[in-house]
């Protein structure tokens, strides 16, 4: 008698006995060993980011670095998410994984020239990278049939965007900068498009919450390894050794307002319910993390400019725009993340967040007037103003709730 021959390619869903080796059923997942490795590969690309923006502590500087960082985010949601969605865990595709990560060593090495003489070789990577996931969507769409109206969606406008990817290599700038707006456009927005308009969600244990937690674990280690890199030549002399202290502080910081309240199934509850309000608010979940992200990165920058700077005096406006404005942007994206969690902040809280977003921006103006270490001083205690604001609000409401 044969055998059914099992496919090579699953959902990762807990209603199907099928769906799973030996048949168990799932209702929570963790990140895999490949999924870990995978994530530790995007530090060269988020380190290369760093060192740019390091490196050009301008104006232009600000701007390419954000123009540069939503590509390289949008590529790691892509192939995290597919790999949320699918088994790819096995044989051929635990390659293909393999090999997206070497290209995107490949594609980190080709960003300090990115916007300039290099455009062409940032675009003709980045293209391949997306050949691949649209080659993975193809194939999901011819083997797991259950997702098919969805692959279908992904597969099509993924396909769409990659033609303007490749035809952008081909044509002078600004133009190649056009299509990649373009390009990046349709591929962001197709996600909360195809959600709320298929009839139906395909059912899936998803562990994007996790992955989030460990990609913002990851940007973290890069603002430690920026405090580390402004100590390494520093004289130890007190306003140095404040500065330091603080930047470190800082990063504890951050770190403590996005795990104290982290959620661990917001995208798993969404895609359950299959309700629009609670998947539009899914995507602003995981959408708002690129503000989080590129907050952590810019901020790190921004302290190890501010413990170097310590000799200069003042730091310069747009060093002050990094480093206030990332601990901004953070708090911007961070409120939003845990406004759109089922379990929601107190408005109290998100209303505090949002006012110390402002009052990091205040900083920026006053940064020319401040020692670096009197501006790292007052961002600190915003911080941990914040931490303590949260900490009280949210014993209280435990205490009303009780």
């Amino acid at each position: 008698m044969n055998r059914p021959q099992r496919r090579s390619l699953r959902l990762y869903v807990g209603e199907s006995e099928t769906s799973y080796p030996e048949g168990e059923l799932r209702t929570s997942r963790h990140a895999t060993w490949l999924e870990l490795f995978f994530d530790l590969v995007f530090v060269v690309a988020i380190a290369e980011l760093a060192h740019f923006l390091h490196d050009h502590l301008d104006w232009t500087g600000i701007v390419s670095f954000a123009v540069l960082f939503v590509p390289i985010w949008w590529l790691w949601i892509d192939f995290s998410y597919y790999a949320d969605q699918f088994d790819v865990e096995r044989g051929f595709y635990r390659l293909i994984m393999l090999g997206v990560m070497f290209g995107m060593i490949v594609l980190g090495l080709t960003i300090p020239e990115a916007l300039q003489n290099g455009s062409a070789q940032f675009a003709s990577v980045y293209a391949a990278l997306r050949f691949v996931i649209v080659g993975l969507y193809f194939q999901a769409w011819r083997l797991v049939p259950e997702s098919r109206e969805l692959t279908k969606r992904y597969t099509l406008s993924f396909a769409i965007a990659l033609v303007l990817w490749l035809v952008s290599i081909v044509l002078p700038p600004p133009v190649r900068f056009v299509l990649w707006g373009i390009a990046l456009l349709i591929e962001i927005s197709n996600g909360p498009i195809t959600y709320v308009t298929i009839r139906s969600v395909p059912v899936q244990v998803s562990h994007m919450d996790e992955r989030f937690g460990l990609f913002v674990i990851i940007v973290l280690g890069e603002a430690i390894l920026a405090v580390a890199t402004g100590v390494s030549d520093i004289k130890w002399q007190w306003q140095e050794t404040l500065t330091a202290i603080s930047g470190f502080i800082a990063a504890v910081s951050l770190w403590w307002l996005y795990f104290e309240c982290a959620e661990d199934s917001v995208i798993n509850q969404a895609l359950r319910s299959n309700q629009k309000r609670a998947l539009l608010k899914s995507f602003v979940y995981g959408y708002s993390h690129v503000l989080v992200f590129a907050g952590i990165v810019a901020s790190g920058v921004g302290i190890q400019a501010a413990i170097e700077g310590v000799d200069v005096g003042q730091l310069s406006l747009a060093t002050c725009t990094v480093l206030c404005g990332g601990i901004s942007l953070y708090l911007i994206g961070l409120t939003a993340v845990q406004w759109a969690a089922p379990r929601s902040l107190p408005n109290r809280i998100l209303g505090g967040r949002m006012l110390a977003a402002i009052a990091c921006v205040a900083l920026i103006g006053l940064g020319g007037f401040l020692a670096p270490v009197a501006l790292m001083g007052l961002l600190v205690l915003i911080l941990i103003g914040l931490i303590q604001f949260q900490s009280h609000s949210s014993t209280a409401l435990k205490e009303l709730q009780s």
